[in-house]
């Protein structure tokens, strides 16, 4: 039996299941939800029919009970609708107040509805706005005498350059989606691929590692690009081929064919080849290594793959108290040979995922000339901020640019067009104090307060998991206790292992989160040793519970040995061995 809705918009269907208005009380709600349940209840009924036709009804009654009896939920339902309460919502939003809730839930709408438009079309937007701000920093022995003026020297300021590029993508298929793309820019007029002009490109997914796309400009010169891609676990392979139609028996097709392998099976170290031929130019051979590594000092466990991290959500997890603890290295350097345009490049990456911040420096060095770029990147859900400075024989050039739900601006500022060290200086300097600042106000109190939220949490929900926890964890200490005083008498008779105390915890001061294991570590004590295997948590040993899920943790344990005291602090997936003459306390 299916009813139809009164005012889905309205969220007033619950309340007309209970026939109550949206203003009843908890005691109206309750009061009503009774008297239907008598009624409809399957157990009073008589008929196998009218059974039926009542559980159905009595299903209805209870779902609509629980919801608007709970004030969470029924907050969530007034506010989002029914859809919105199979959302896993996080547990820490019931005990806020209505205000804090009707807040978070107005917040989570907003984000919503851009994913459901972003997911509709996925709009990507690009404008790009160069100026030549050259005249401003020219040495006075480069300007005329009548162009030294601080007014004659801002008029001088110039947009060298303007391009907006627009694009969205429809998704037909699984494997088949249409993407048109506008392109309007000022700029030079001798490029063919940076002309007006409006572009459609149809991608085809034939098979998980295999896919073609092709792109059609429908404007003058009508140039149309067709690639074939090939990917495997180890191996891709990409062939591309740029032509235009009406000069096909003129003007051989430009192609690029590319090729890049995992160079070593237990590394990420990756080797690529390119091959350009070009008509109207010289073609080009290119050859490069990459090679990421990531890293992980905020937990003595194995690092896991960095696509992972990058992906993680460090706001759900204390991370190092710095930020600097989990990122990834990364190196490339790579050859280009192309006549007089040919050079050797390296470059030097490192990101901190717990900051969302990223530094790249790179190096080119060819016939003509020496350029080096040096960029800080800082990304969030929705938004990316990026900053960089180049120097080459032809200048120094600042690039800035903001992204926000994927659109862009790029802002390149021309400072000079020839070498100036006072400026290069300055150029370093500014951008690096702007963002040690930016650190220091910023991103570390904002690192700390994400470690002091995740500790609050875990210590309330210890705390409200704390009585049946604490029964079954003291239960468990009562069984060993015997035997670790048998081995703590037997340890003493001989002057062997006694432990005096040991806790287990996260790798903080946190002090509430920090447990008592004194009891089982003794338990584990024989013929003066103790050992418990690495490369796995503690959690898991009698009289042992983890207090603070996916924070890095520390076996502290303080001992006495050949009646001389011993402090030692292990991490959680380091073995334990004791005693070691490292552990010695002086």
């Amino acid at each position: 039996m299916t009813k139809s809705r009164v005012d889905p918009v309205r969220n007033e269907y619950f309340y007309s299941v209970l026939n109550v208005p949206t203003t009843a009380s908890a005691n109206e709600i309750r009061e009503r939800y009774r008297a239907l349940s008598v009624i409809f209840h399957p157990d009073k009924q008589r008929g196998e029919r009218t059974k039926d036709t009542a559980a159905v009804e009595f299903l209805e009654i209870q779902k609509a009970y629980e919801v608007l009896s709970d004030p969470f939920l029924r907050e969530v339902y007034d506010f989002l609708g029914e859809d919105a309460l199979k959302t896993p919502w996080p547990t820490e939003l019931r005990s806020q107040s209505v205000e804090q809730i009707r807040a978070h839930l107005r917040r989570w709408r907003i984000d919503r509805s851009q994913e459901l438009f972003d997911h509709l079309i996925r709009p990507r937007g690009t404008v790009t706005c160069g100026i030549d701000a050259s005249t401003l920093f020219a040495r006075d022995d480069d300007l005329d005498y009548d162009s030294r003026g601080i007014l004659t020297r801002f008029r001088g300021v110039w947009v060298s350059q303007f391009a907006i590029r627009h694009s969205v993508m429809k998704v037909l298929n699984e494997k088949t989606n249409l993407k048109f793309t506008s392109h309007l820019g000022l700029g030079p007029r001798n490029d063919l691929l940076s002309r007006n002009n409006l572009m459609g490109t149809i991608r085809h997914q034939f098979s998980p590692r295999l896919a073609l796309e092709a792109t059609a400009h429908f404007l003058d010169p009508h140039l149309v690009v067709a690639k074939a891609s090939y990917e495997d676990n180890d191996n891709t392979l990409n062939c591309r081929v740029h032509f235009i139609p009406a000069f096909w028996n003129l003007l051989p097709p430009a192609s690029t064919v590319s090729f890049s392998r995992r160079l070593f099976r237990h590394a990420s170290t990756v080797g690529s080849v390119a091959w350009t031929f070009s008509p109207l130019s010289m073609g080009s051979f290119e050859f490069d290594i990459h090679s990421p590594q990531p890293f992980d000092f905020s937990s003595s466990e194995n690092y896991v793959h960095y696509t992972d991290r990058m992906n993680a959500d460090f706001t759900n997890k204390p991370g190092s108290a710095s930020g600097f603890g989990v990122g990834l290295r990364a190196w490339s350097c790579g050859l280009q040979l192309s006549g007089l345009n040919s050079c050797i490049r390296t470059e030097w990456s490192i990101w901190f995922f717990e900051l969302s911040l990223r530094f790249k420096a790179g190096l080119e060095i060819g016939f003509r000339q020496m350029a080096y770029l040096v960029t800080a990147t800082w990304t969030n859900t929705n938004a990316a901020i990026s900053t960089s400075f180049g120097v080459s024989t032809k200048g120094l050039i600042m690039r800035f640019e903001l992204e926000y739900l994927h659109q862009k601006w790029i802002l390149p500022i021309t400072l000079s067009t020839v070498r100036n060290q006072t400026l290069e200086f300055f150029s370093a300097v500014l951008p690096s104090t702007v963002l040690l600042l930016g650190y220091h106000f910023v991103l570390k109190p904002r690192r700390q307060l994400q470690r002091t939220l995740y500790f609050r949490k875990a210590e309330r929900l210890l705390k409200e998991e704390k009585i049946q926890l604490r029964r079954r964890i003291d239960d468990t200490v009562g069984l060993l206790s015997d035997t670790a005083k048998r081995h703590m008498q037997t340890e003493r008779s001989r002057g062997g292992l006694v432990i005096l105390s040991a806790t287990y915890g996260p790798e903080t001061d946190a002090e509430n989160l920090t447990i008592d294991v004194t009891v089982p570590v003794q338990a584990l004590v024989h013929n003066s040793q103790v050992h418990i295997p690495g490369h796995r948590t503690k959690a898991g040993i009698q009289g042992f519970y983890d207090p603070a899920p996916t924070s890095p943790k520390s076996l502290r344990v303080r001992y006495l040995f050949r009646d001389r005291q011993h402090y030692a602090e292990i991490p959680d997936y380091v073995p334990v061995v004791l005693p070691l003459p490292d552990h010695l306390v002086n």
